[in-house]
């Protein structure tokens, strides 16, 4: 039995036959661990930890969050991860990181603008009640507000800040709102939040029951084209550049 994912999902989109290569072949191409995609690992692993120590009533200070940062740097940090930008050394981005979390602290502590329900929430439902249609997510944080809505948080490390228009465009959050209100039907009112760090930003979007209705069957009817294709042709495109695939591709 398949389980769909956002991440499935959006590379079937993409390209076909990198989605062939991927998910049905099973071919595994390492892939160098860039610089950005490791501070977005530990930014968010601080993140967590401050979510999750809350829900226990424990209250990390400021400097208990940049030693954390720094610890889990360090420990992880290897010499393979790939810096294109010479002219950034991994001190600094480690000090653009801690400038991330500083920015978010001072902006949301004491951290009582809504109750933290789960986070690094795990969520696979049956869209379609005969197991035909699995989707899974992971949420950074599930929140509730004192006026009933729940919100879903999401963090974001980009160096650019998206247009209205591809945050509108962009299934992610909107696919975990599915999975959410899949899983607990009782809930009316869902928030999307995305924390875009680098620029101390956030946007927030709302979804209405109709919506949720229309995304649930474009994404079953998407997995019916996934799993009824027999060709997986490539879709070129300037993401080419940046594929794992590329040697390979034909």
């Amino acid at each position: 039995m398949t389980i769909y994912s956002y991440s499935r999902l959006k590379c079937f989109q993409q390209c076909p036959q990198k989605y062939k290569f991927q998910y049905i072949d099973w071919i595994k191409i390492s892939q160098e661990e860039t610089v950005e995609l490791f501070l977005g690992k530990r930014v968010h692993e601080t993140l967590e930890k401050l979510y999750k120590d809350l829900q226990f009533q424990e209250k990390n200070t400021l400097e208990d969050l940049l030693e954390f940062l720094q610890y889990e740097w360090r420990k992880n940090w290897d010499d393979s991860i790939k810096i294109v930008n010479t002219k950034i050394s991994p001190e600094d981005y480690l000090s653009m990181a801690m400038q991330f979390i500083t920015h978010y602290y001072q902006q949301y502590r004491p951290f009582n603008h809504e109750k933290t329900i789960a986070v690094e929430k795990h969520i696979i439902v049956d869209l379609d009640g005969g197991d035909e249609y699995k989707l899974c997510c992971y949420i950074d944080r599930v929140a509730k507000t004192d006026r009933g809505w729940y919100q879903i948080h999401d963090y974001k490390t980009c160096s650019r800040l998206p247009s209205t228009r591809n945050i509108q465009s962009d299934k992610q959050l909107t696919l975990y709102a599915l999975c959410l209100k899949e899983r607990y039907p009782y809930i009316k009112n869902i928030q999307l939040i995305w924390h875009f760090l680098r620029f101390n930003m956030n946007i927030v979007s709302t979804l209405s029951d109709r919506e949720i209705n229309e995304l649930k069957q474009n994404t079953i009817n998407l997995i019916d084209e996934i799993e009824s294709n027999e060709q997986f042709p490539r879709n070129q495109s300037r993401l080419c550049d940046w594929c794992r695939f590329k040697n390979i591709c034909d």
